[in-house]
């Protein structure tokens, strides 16, 4: 079996006639992933992505008696029509699934290929025939590759175990000469862990073995690969991991051990290129949920997603829970059959990656249907019965042909419980799992005030531990990593559905830190600006800090404030609950002013009690102010001005906090804010170089605009200016403004060289870096 990738040197062009499959367009030339439209960052027509286009690659082969050759497209949305030298040869409708043709009865030396795209939202197949709320975007967005295969041809080698039996299941299309058994390798890098003889006598074949491979696990994700051979010839290859997975009443068990499952639901949607992404960028997806986030687990909504975005979650130990494609609406007999076709494609694809943990049968949030979920099981126990099946919906006390009870709860509104009790969604005895909270009940944007950006993280750190307390609940899977495009149906009138922890640039808003300070990874994030004008009345009553530290020391213009641990009056049931901090004075009073320590106690206490209570004073705090105020023969002016000095910063020549996490006794992190006016740019990349594969490579470079104490300026709308150089291109317009301080963007390269990346303002600095691809 020979894989060539088919992806670079395309001809697109809008529209389509059958008289261009026999001839070479002269169209735009174009790369793939390709999204046929590129959008605005907001505030766009959502149907220019919708239209009929023509896709054209050449390309040369020699054809042999003996040999097949077929063309694998990754994902075309939303229909495909396939030609070759202007025969029609196949088609396929459903923009999530891959799905092969055979070229070989029309191929020859020189080949033209034509693709027809209709990325219409026609409601015959899913997700379409009712509103969505998230866009389809268009074109050929996932990669093309010529496969040429010998006789015979694997359709399916799908292996699972556990700790001591290995499972595999073949299917061939054609037999090896001489009815010759097929050979299994099993083999990591060089090193070949066994070999068995398969005897295929039917086209099926299975085998069931022991073994001595390393199970895969979250904290060791350890995978091997899998060769079939027929003569001497690799006829299928695939990456595999062996674990199993459990549920019950109580949870999910990976490997026997219970793991709660904290995540986020994740939409594969970018800036201005929709779906239309390569390797690098659905990897680097997957890192950041795992390695920044601190995720347990992801959830694909609302559909399969890249393969390369799995291949990275089996690199790393991030779990997924994946499902069919759909959002509410069910069609009928004719839709229902595509449904079942993407649910069987699907997990056919990904039945080798042991990451993915959980299987979607139902359509998102759809109601209830008894003979469609009765078939979705079926059809998904017929393939796999090593995974459990889940399926979304929001309905309390739904019929349950799944083996976890899935479900949307957005109970939460700021003041109330964070997540509906499970004996009023379900049975106690079912398996359970929450797979929405929050999102657009509370919908954040980066630039919002801080009042906001806090009381968007408070949402988050509610559920989370109500989560964490609730008897019978395997995990909960937040809405949702990153902001995304939306139908007009949905969003904030620009397109744009602001539910993320992260913005669609994947840089971070406050409630990011609360899903960042649960991991292991030392992480402390000061949920404020700690500047009070930007406050309800001027007034800092309190200061978040998320953060898996142990302490925090709280220094203001180098004096010590105070040390602070855990406040375990509020979310006590997490891992790491954040710390709250109520009282900026401290013992400042005590050791900047004449009072008497007790008398400086009392003067904080009123200063405090005021502040917490919006200036309104109790009699007795209003006597004891009195008898301080007649002890040290002051004024009430002298009392204002104390009061505005300790709680508002007033009159001081600068400010400057700096907050210290300490881990068992060890200062591991330091974090400063402070009204420093010296914002510069500054730039940083995702990697160090970029590689040229299969196809082109990405590379997101965030700009931030902060003081030299690292503090972000939040709602600075500085318009930069983006210039590449080289063999370096920008994804999207050169010209754009900071969001929330902070601004992402990614460049592009086709071939290896090296290029730069120039971002200027016109009231900041300019900064530079050099990029490299191979």
């Amino acid at each position: 079996m020979k894989t060539t990738p088919l992806n670079m040197h395309w001809s697109f062009q809008k529209g389509f006639e059958e008289d261009w499959t026999h001839m070479r367009l002269s169209g735009q030339t174009v790369h793939l992933p390709h999204t046929v439209k590129e959008i605005a960052d907001g505030y766009f027509d959502e149907t220019i992505t919708q239209g009929i286009f023509t896709y054209q690659q050449s390309f040369t082969y020699k054809p042999e008696k003996g040999r097949r050759l077929f063309v694998l497209f990754e994902g075309v949305m939303a229909r495909a029509e396939i030609y070759l030298n202007g025969t029609h040869i196949g088609g396929h409708i459903g923009g999530y699934d891959a799905f092969q043709v055979e070229l070989t009865a029309s191929a020859k030396e020189q080949n033209i290929l034509t693709v027809k795209v209709d990325s219409r939202e026609t409601g015959d197949h899913p997700p379409f025939g009712g509103v969505i709320d998230y866009l389809t975007y268009g074109g050929i967005y996932r990669e093309v590759s010529l496969i040429e295969t010998g006789p015979v041809i694997a359709k399916h080698l799908l292996i699972d175990g556990d700790g001591a039996t290995l499972n595999v299941r073949i299917e061939i299309d054609g037999r090896c000469q001489n009815r010759q058994p097929l050979d299994l390798v099993i083999k990591e890098g060089d090193t070949e862990y066994h070999r068995f003889r398969i005897d295929a006598e039917n086209g099926k074949a299975t085998l069931k073995t022991s073994h001595d491979l390393v199970l895969w696990d979250v904290d060791n994700p350890k995978m091997y690969q899998a060769e079939l051979m027929c003569e001497n010839e690799v006829i299928a290859s695939t990456r595999f991991g062996v674990r199993t997975i459990a549920v019950d009443k109580n949870g999910l068990y990976l490997n026997g051990r219970k793991i709660f499952l904290r995540g986020l639901n994740r939409h594969q949607s970018y800036p201005y290129v929709g779906y239309a992404m390569p390797k690098s960028a659905q990897a680097r997806d997957a890192d950041i949920l795992k390695r920044e986030l601190g995720c347990h687990i992801v959830r694909s909504s609302h559909y399969p997603p890249s393969r390369h975005f799995l291949d990275r979650c089996d690199d790393i130990g991030l779990l997924v829970f994946t499902e069919l494609p759909g959002w509410q609406h069910i069609g009928d007999d004719t839709w229902k059959a595509h449904a079942l076709k993407s649910l069987e494609t699907m997990m056919i694809r990904d039945y080798n990656h042991p990451s993915v943990i959980m299987i979607g049968t139902r359509i998102n949030e759809s109601p209830d249907d008894d003979v469609f979920y009765q078939a979705t099981r079926d059809l998904a126990k017929s393939i796999d019965v090593s995974r459990p099946t889940g399926g979304v919906r929001y309905i309390a006390h739904s019929k349950r042909y799944e083996d976890v009870y899935t479900v949307n709860d957005f109970v939460h509104h700021g003041d109330n419980e964070g997540l509906t009790p499970k004996k009023k969604m379900t049975k106690q005895s079912s398996p359970y799992l929450v797979t929405e909270y929050n999102g657009h009940v509370f919908p954040t944007k980066s630039y919002d005030d801080e009042t906001k950006r806090v009381t968007h993280a408070h949402r988050h750190f509610k559920v989370l531990d109500d989560a964490y307390q609730m008897k019978g609940l395997m995990g909960a899977i937040g809405w949702c990593m990153n902001d995304y495009h939306t139908h007009k149906d949905f969003g904030s009138n620009d397109h744009i559905c602001h539910h993320g922890v992260l913005d669609i640039n994947r840089n971070d808003k406050y409630a990011a830190s609360v899903y960042a300070s649960q991991g292991e990874k030392p992480y402390m994030k000061v949920l404020s600006m700690m500047h009070i004008g930007d406050l309800p009345g001027g007034a800092l009553k309190e200061v978040m800090i998320a953060t898996n530290c142990d302490e925090i020391k709280l220094y203001k213009n180098e004096q010590l404030i105070g040390t602070y641990n855990k406040d375990n009056a509020l979310y006590h049931h997490l891992p790491h609950p954040p710390i709250i901090i109520r009282d900026l004075i401290g013992n400042l009073i005590r050791d900047n002013e004449t009072f008497k320590k007790k008398d400086a106690d009392t003067v904080k206490d009123i200063m405090l009690k005021t502040l917490h209570n919006d200036l309104k004073m109790s009699l007795g705090m209003k006597l004891k102010l009195g008898w301080i105020l007649f002890k040290y023969k002051l004024k009430y002016e002298d009392a204002v001005k104390l009061y505005t000095r300790y709680i508002g910063g007033w009159g001081e020549s600068g400010q400057t906090w700096r907050f210290e996490g300490y881990q068992q006794g060890k200062r591991v992190l330091t974090e400063q804010k402070g009204k420093h006016d010296d914002y510069q740019l500054s730039i940083k990349t995702d990697a160090k170089d970029m590689h040229i594969e299969t196809t082109y490579d990405v590379m997101r470079i965030t700009v931030e605009l902060a003081n030299s104490l690292g503090e972000r300026a939040y709602y600075s709308k500085e318009v930069i200016h983006i210039e590449t150089t080289g063999n370096l291109t920008l994804i999207g317009p050169a010209h754009r403004s900071m969001q929330g301080g902070i601004q992402s963007f990614w460049v592009k390269a086709v071939e290896p060289g090296t290029g730069s990346v120039k971002v200027a303002s016109q009231h900041f600095n300019t900064v530079e870096t050099t990029v490299k691809t191979t």
